[in-house]
């Protein structure tokens, strides 16, 4: 795929509040699709958003901290042209906004989404285990709602369906895709010089594993809570951040997991739920008796281990995924027409 200068502007946006990251012509090369028409997946990609010289570090395998720069990898499916328009699914690794499990929670869901068609956004948003600047509110709703923006923005030529943009997060990434999906429209002024401010930031589905929820002293993730609001959170900043709190009839439809003996009570994802129905939003609960936290897509012998096939079947519910019998008659899985206008 050949990038003009228009992509290549929109893409890699500057802020007069961040720091604006140059693309990296690696990155560029990366989003050539193989000639055999194989799955692929681009370098990581500035989002424009940098708050801190941080250098990177793996805190243990497949875990890392201090990102000062909030970036994407995209995972391309098989057979996938620019003309496609595809479901995207942006992700968001779980750590309590102070690590990121990027390889568990990140690009192998990436993987499994581009192998059911999807366009698989490895959303790497800005956290410290050390810098209590970072993790905290509005940063990670600033990179996940960007993340969104980017894609949506450029959805023609990353062969993605504008209307079809979803959210996956896990523990802490699930609190911030259920944050993205209930204030997607509330206004932030860190973004007030943002040009893309005006795309939408609304996720057309949103689907939480084991997450965090609420805020709510007795009930959160003690860990989490203290990362995000900081050690004297204001009511009024407990309240935005409860994500049950601020479900409205616009939030899109949630797809929930949690396993009965996590250690991150299930009272979240029933909280959530709840508020939901509340709301008259579509809801799908799946409690699971056993298979405790942070267990992604990995087999270990728990019930847990069912829910990537739950959720493929929401999905197809959802109409976000084709239906079987559609995919055997020749539409590419992930690129069935849109209908219907975005909700404001």
């Amino acid at each position: 795929m050949n990038m003009n200068p228009v992509f290549f502007s929109a893409f890699f946006p500057a802020f007069a509040c961040a720091a604006a990251v140059p693309p990296e012509p690696s990155a560029l090369e990366a989003i050539c699709p193989p000639s055999e028409g194989k799955a692929f997946h681009s370098g990581w990609i500035s989002l424009g958003l940098k708050a801190a010289d941080l250098k990177e570090k793996q805190v243990s395998a497949g875990h890392i901290t201090d990102v000062g720069e909030a970036q994407v990898l995209l995972h391309f499916p098989a057979g996938w042209k620019p003309q496609d328009r595809r479901t995207a699914l942006c992700i968001f690794p779980g750590g309590g906004y102070s690590i990121q499990a990027i390889e568990k929670e990140g690009s192998r869901i990436a993987g499994w989404a581009a192998e059911h068609g999807m366009v698989g956004v490895v959303v790497k948003y800005r956290v410290s285990g050390t810098s209590n600047a970072l993790g905290k509110f509005p940063g990670p709703l600033l990179d996940a709602r960007q993340a969104l923006r980017t894609v949506r923005e450029n959805a023609s030529s990353l062969g993605i369906d504008p209307l079809r943009i979803g959210v996956m997060g896990f523990s802490a990434g699930g609190h911030l895709a259920a944050m993205t999906s209930t204030l997607w429209n509330r206004t932030l002024p860190e973004e007030a010089e943002n040009p893309l401010k005006n795309i939408s930031a609304r996720p057309d589905f949103s689907m939480l594993i084991y997450p965090v929820i609420t805020m709510a002293p007795h009930t959160t993730h003690g860990g989490t809570r203290n990362k995000i609001l900081g050690p004297h959170p204001s009511p009024a900043l407990e309240e935005m951040c409860s994500a049950e709190r601020q479900v409205t009839k616009q939030t899109p439809p949630v797809f929930l997991v949690h396993a009965l003996d996590d250690g991150v009570s299930c009272a979240n994802s029933r909280l959530m739920e709840q508020a939901c129905r509340n709301k008259g939003v579509p809801v799908s609960l799946n409690l699971y008796p056993t298979g405790g936290h942070g267990y992604g897509m990995e087999k270990r012998g728990h019930p847990t281990d069912q829910w990537p096939d739950a959720a493929e079947q929401w999905l197809r519910e959802q109409g976000v995924l084709p239906s079987p019998a559609s995919a055997r008659g020749g539409a590419p899985s992930g690129a069935v027409p849109s209908s219907g206008t975005r909700r404001e």
